[in-house]
């Protein structure tokens, strides 16, 4: 009998043993495919680094090893967003935050947030970005040094993106300035794709400037360093090149440039960058009369927005659902902040109950009564603000989100749309400016929304020098000086905070 208890335990220890070993065996594998996936990404061969991302996260999924669930769910996060497919990007965003190793993995939960302020970006919610980004630069903190000045350089790069787009030149430059201060202190070897980066918005911020040979001088530092580091993307470089070159009266050296970051967006697969560079091409062929070949290219850019479009159409309800999500998670703190509290006092009223006596108990338990309803209330009043809040937030999106897409498509209700959604600003901006026409009424309320010079021109079926000739006139009508800033005009006019 006791050998064959022995004999038992021995076979038991042995399949114990074997199942543990093979789990090892295992993770080394996913451990290697996940660094394979990596590898392929930064080469550009995306539908290599997809294949061997699922296969990791499939072995990952099959043993339950978090670990690598996490990087493959990032990785693919990371891919699916070059790709233009935000809301699986997101999905697989919200799949990465709740793996229990994300916890335990700081450069982890920044990765999360970067790439989900760069979503953002994408769908037009900057200040979601922003603070998706502003969470980035407190988590870099936390990183280990080696890889903190990466993180810190990439929040900085993100942030004077965003503020760029949102023509708050003062915070632009602001977080341009720190990113340079940053990136001057580090060894190259260490942060050059940052370099690379920061020299190419630096090459823009000068030719817009009008600063064309400190322009050239930044633009050829990114491409020497590229060529030194084969760094694989460039389009967003040749293209700043070729507007500064479109700039100087260079058709022929702006269409090299443009050439070669259709050439490497077709390698990087960056779909989102594709139409600002047909928009380049388009505008520099109409400038030159030749209408035909700027068409050609204004129906590629309008095949992509189709498609980004839809792709945003179908993203933003996710990412409004995390954002909300980031909003109760707020919410919960402050409610058990204010649990706390409570429990604090009642502990003391207690105490306090004991030392004073029988005599004192009768008011005292009267008094924590009063507490209590007065915090239930409380409580009572903060959820039902948050569900006020998240009401309004949806409605507010709704009606924006509706707006865009009558603007887009050159919808006759845009203007009656408009002036319903923004009331208030409507009737400020009229109320000071009460003789402007439909079409100089329309003209303001697309830039009030954010929409760029290419992008009116575009969805109106104008020529872009158009828009800026209408602008223009706008401008005096509304006693402007030359070359101010209409939209910061609007802003200003309306009170509003965007």
């Amino acid at each position: 009998m006791v050998r064959r208890l022995l004999l038992f335990f021995f076979i038991l220890f042995q399949l114990q043993h074997t199942l543990f070993a093979s789990d090892e065996n295992v993770i080394i594998k996913i451990d290697s495919l996940l660094k394979l996936s990596h590898s392929y990404r930064t080469n550009v061969e995306i539908e290599s680094a997809i294949e061997v991302a699922y296969e990791a996260l499939n072995l990952s999924t099959d043993i339950n090893y978090s670990k690598g669930k996490l990087k493959a769910f990032l990785n693919l996060a990371r891919i699916l967003f070059y790709q233009g497919s935000y809301k699986k990007s997101l999905e697989y965003l919200s799949f990465a935050e709740n793996e229990k190793a994300s916890s335990e993995s700081v450069a982890s939960l920044f990765e999360i947030s970067r790439i989900r302020g760069q979503i953002f970006t994408y769908l037009k919610l900057e200040r979601q970005s922003i603070r998706e980004f502003q969470k980035c630069l407190d988590i870099a903190k936390q990183i280990e040094p080696r890889q903190r000045y990466n993180a810190l350089s990439m929040s900085y790069e993100n942030l004077y993106v965003v503020y760029d787009m949102l023509g708050q030149t003062d915070s632009a430059y602001y977080y341009l300035k720190k990113n340079r201060e940053l990136l001057e202190s580090v060894d190259e070897e260490t942060v050059y794709y940052n370099k690379i980066n920061l020299y190419t918005s630096i090459g823009n911020w000068h030719a817009k400037e009008g600063e064309l040979e400190l322009a050239h001088d930044y633009f050829s530092k990114a491409l020497n360093l590229s060529e030194k580091h084969q760094f694989p993307y460039l389009s967003r470089t040749y293209l700043y090149i070729g507007d500064m070159e479109a700039s100087r009266d260079k058709p022929d050296s702006a269409l090299f440039y443009y050439n070669k970051a259709l050439k490497n967006l077709d390698v990087t697969k960056i779909k989102g960058e594709y139409s600002l560079v047909y928009q380049s091409i388009a505008d520099l062929y109409a400038n030159f009369g030749l209408t035909d070949s700027a068409n050609v290219y204004l129906q590629k850019q309008n095949v992509i927005e189709k498609e980004l479009s839809q792709a945003k159409a179908n993203s933003v309800e996710k990412a409004l659902e995390v954002f909300l999500n980031e909003e109760r998670k707020i919410q919960e703190k402050k409610q058990k902040k204010s649990t706390t509290i409570f429990l604090i006092s009642l502990v003391s009223f207690l105490v306090l109950a004991i030392i004073i006596g029988r005599s004192a108990r009768k008011k005292f338990i009267e008094k924590r009564n009063r507490l209590k309803d007065e915090l239930d209330e409380s409580i009572k009043e903060i959820n039902e603000k948050e569900q006020e809040a998240r009401l309004l937030e949806k409605k507010i999106n709704e009606s924006f989100l509706e707006v865009i897409e009558l603007a887009k498509s050159s919808d006759p209700s845009f203007l009656k749309r408009f002036k319903e959604v923004y009331s208030e600003e409507t009737d400020e901006i009229l109320k000071e400016h009460p003789n402007l026409t439909n079409s100089e009424f329309i003209l303001c309320a697309l830039m009030f929304l954010n929409f760029s010079t290419k992008e009116i021109a575009a969805y109106s079926f104008v020529e872009h020098r158009s828009v800026q000739t209408k602008k223009n006139r706008l401008r005096k009508k509304l006693n402007l000086p030359a070359g101010s800033d209409i939209q910061n005009y609007l802003y200003t006019l309306t009170n509003n905070e965007n």
